[in-house]
């Protein structure tokens, strides 16, 4: 079976990139197949970026959980 990379963006899944077909030994007979390999990359694209949840406070910055933050460490 012959396969065929291709990178998305991992939020909206726009295309990035389409790779060349890597064939095999049946590639171009009839009833042969080419299966599809989506490997996720970035965020988003250019697009559908301003829809990101960060872009809301301004900052491009999520605010703190405080979690691992040493904000409540008991280690002072």
């Amino acid at each position: 079976m012959c396969y065929q990379v291709v990178e998305r963006f991992s939020v909206c899944r726009c295309l990035y990139y389409r790779h060349s077909i890597d064939p095999c030994a049946a590639h171009g007979q009839r009833g042969h197949t080419i299966q599809e390999k989506t490997v996720l990359v970035g965020y988003a694209c250019s697009s559908h970026g301003s829809h990101r949840p960060e872009a809301a406070y301004g900052t491009g910055v999520l605010p703190d959980s405080g979690y691992g933050s040493g904000a409540y460490s008991t280690h002072r």
